[in-house]
């Protein structure tokens, strides 16, 4: 059982920050005080889950749903208000949360054991099960800075649902796995829910909130506006989402109406208020910048479209060994294959695919093409009809995770039938190449005597 009692939290924006250690010297000399601003992420959340209840928080990007699964699972203290909780409680929080990147993944499964009050004995006679159940084969003996994002998911899943937990927290990290071992989790959780166990989601796959969970949490602005039925929060969810546009025109009408009554002298000259207004904008952007740095959000997977023509399966395979995998040397070939089926004809469609990376919760594009660019002509499709189209190329980047995205479009790109954001990741692994950087530039060294 959890009981939530008032709760609320804040982020600390700093207003001025210094650019360098000179500077940060030179303030604290001249005794200059660094001013900021509290940011509240909840405010005064109530809410009780009796044990053996399934519910998903769900809501816009920023409402607070990551933040409150944190205080559950005690990452996070409340700044007002209690947490009261009963039984054990396990987290899947963030990929690679809990784990020491320069530990192998054995060590790390003790570790973990550890945090969640496990004794080095009871996590032994969980091992095999844990190892059996991850997939990750030989490589629990190498080091976590070695393995995928799956891989460090089905891992970090592993651990969490192995050691039999009473409340389980999980945030959206089941987006990254191949669609066996979705299907293979979601068993596991279906039995965790019919052994009365209490699970707590955060997703954006309304999809799951219908089938899986029997209780949904609509949070807006760090607020809840909803508790209820899945099927009845979601509506208001979606009420939320349509009405956002209109609500922003309803707030400029009473300045427009204070406008038209204002005497003559009191209105301000139109280039003091474009002066303002350009102030205004810059101050946003600066607030956008620091809440990014305080509680970057997770990599969530999105997709979108008319869905006039859709995808229906993505696979990443190793050119040379020719079998899906996850893993690869830098400057292998690899094909990226789209299957599509069009539900009404269309003419010359745009298919393409992006590869991106994620640095301090912040985007990297890496690389984007597509078949506009490339003057290829795909030709007329009618509805019911099925075609596939391959990307292949040599990944000639440095050590690191990296992000598949993939959609159609219409013939000049301005409008999407389907858009995969983040769909699947997969992991670059130097060996024994001889060159370091952002890119291989494939160098001839030329020796003159």
């Amino acid at each position: 059982m959890i009981e939530i009692i008032n709760v609320s939290k804040k982020f600390r924006i700093w207003e001025d920050r210094s650019r360098d250690l000179k500077e940060t010297t030179v303030n604290f000399l001249r005794g200059k005080k660094r001013s900021f601003r509290d940011l509240w992420a909840l405010r005064e959340i109530n809410l009780k889950i009796k044990g053996g209840e399934t519910l998903a928080f769900i809501g816009e990007n920023g409402s607070g749903k990551s933040t409150l699964l944190k205080l559950l699972g005690g990452i996070y203290v409340p700044d007002g208000g209690k947490i009261a909780t009963q039984g054990k409680i396990s987290s899947l929080l963030e990929l690679g949360v809990g784990f020491h990147l320069d530990l192998t993944g054995e060590e790390n499964i003790y570790l973990n054991g550890a945090m969640l009050g496990f004794d080095r004995k009871e996590m032994k006679e969980k091992f095999d099960e844990i190892v059996s159940f991850s997939e990750i084969g030989d490589f629990i003996y190498s080091p976590i800075r070695t393995y995928s994002s799956g891989m460090v998911m089905r891992l970090g899943f592993s651990v969490a649902m192995c050691v039999d937990p009473d409340i389980l927290l999980i945030d959206e990290v089941l987006a990254v796995g191949d669609e066996a071992f979705q299907k293979k989790c979601f068993h596991r959780l279906q039995g965790f829910k019919t052994s009365q166990k209490t699970l707590v989601l955060v997703t954006h796959s309304l999809e799951i909130v219908k089938k899986f969970c029997s209780r949904a949490i609509l949070l807006h602005q760090g607020r809840l506006v909803e508790d209820g039925d899945p099927a009845a929060v979601i509506d208001k969810y979606h009420a939320i989402l349509s009405t956002k546009e209109r609500d922003h025109d309803l707030e400029k009408e009473p300045e427009r109406e204070k406008i038209a009554v204002q005497p003559i002298e009191d209105i301000e000259p139109p280039e003091k208020k474009e002066e303002e207004q350009g102030e205004k904008e810059e101050i946003q952007q600066e607030e956008r910048a620091e809440l990014k740095e305080v509680a970057p959000q997770p990599t969530h997977y999105q997709r979108h479209g008319t869905r006039e023509a859709e995808i229906t399966e993505v696979l990443i395979k190793s050119s040379e060994q020719g079998k899906e995998t996850d893993t690869f040397l830098s400057g292998e070939m690899i094909s990226i294959s789209l299957h599509i089926r069009c539900h009404q004809d269309i003419e010359n469609p745009t298919v393409g695919m992006m590869i991106t990376k994620f640095d301090d919760g912040c985007g990297v594009l890496i690389y984007n093409t597509n078949t506009l660019w490339r003057n290829i002509n795909l030709g007329c499709f009618n509805s019911g009809m099925e075609f596939g189209v391959h990307f292949d190329q040599r990944v000639s980047l440095p050590e690191g995770k990296y992000y598949l995205n993939v959609g159609i479009a219409n013939t000049d790109a301005s409008k999407l039938y389907d858009w995969h954001e983040n769909l699947k990741s997969f992991q670059i692994m130097m060996g024994d190449l001889p060159w370091r950087g952002t890119a291989d530039l494939n160098s001839r060294i030329i020796i003159l005597k």
